[in-house]
């Protein structure tokens, strides 16, 4: 629940999607940092990694750390997360309130195509350090009724900053509003990072000072 109860409003809604090897309390650590108007939930990826924690996309022995191609890969993913999200709705009540969907690296592709898909009401996305996959540009229309945040670190070393700027080319040539913010660091949230996307989400509440008390988390590997 938010820690500060709004006043006149339902409190945005602020999805949470780890990275690949990671579990839902990872990002969930960032929670104490935010707008303590936001009510905040982490989810968890259905798959588990070879690596440990867990994975949004179906593994396959022979795709390695290649980009995913192959939208098979996420379709049930794509179908428990939408369903979960819903569910996860109707248990705070928080619609109509605004609904954010900020996931890092393999969970910022997640959070792309469930915005983009449509069959929820997003306010907005903030797919960080992350990609556009593939399958995602041949689909027939994409939800251009919402805000997209890309953040990617300068030095990341698992996904290059040319793989969100690919995906805000992608995003303005369908007219879906997007703004891309680089940080310095590598692929993990930063201090600044942080701050930045909780203060872009709560450009979309009632104004209130951000939280002081910041520090730096890890976020998994992304495949």
């Amino acid at each position: 629940l938010p820690r500060v109860a709004p006043v006149g409003a339902a409190p945005p809604l602020v999805i949470l999607l780890h990275g690949r090897g990671a579990w839902a309390k990872t990002i969930f650590s960032i929670e104490g940092l935010l707008d303590p108007r936001f009510h905040v939930i982490a989810i968890q990826a259905p798959y588990p990694s070879a690596i440990g924690g867990f994975e949004w996309f179906h593994p396959l022995e022979d795709a390695g750390g290649n980009e995913i191609a192959d939208a098979t890969r996420f379709d049930e993913s794509e179908s428990l997360l939408t369903r979960e999200i819903q569910s996860h709705i109707e248990r705070t009540g928080s619609s109509p309130a605004p609904l954010f969907l900020w996931g890092f690296s393999q969970g910022a592709a997640m959070a792309l195509i469930v915005g983009l898909r449509g069959k929820l009401q997003i306010t907005g996305m903030v797919p960080m350090s992350g990609f556009l996959p593939s399958p995602i540009r041949r689909w027939k229309q994409w939800n251009k009724n919402t805000s997209v945040l890309l953040a990617h670190g300068t030095n990341d070393e698992v996904l290059s900053t040319e793989s969100s700027k690919k995906t805000q080319a992608f995003l303005e040539s369908k007219g879906i509003p997007v703004e891309y913010y680089e940080y310095k660091g590598r692929h993990k949230m930063t201090l600044d990072s942080i701050a930045y996307i909780n203060n872009w989400i709560a450009k979309f509440t009632t104004p209130q000072p951000p939280p002081t008390s910041l520090h730096s988390v890890g976020g998994g590997v992304a495949s």
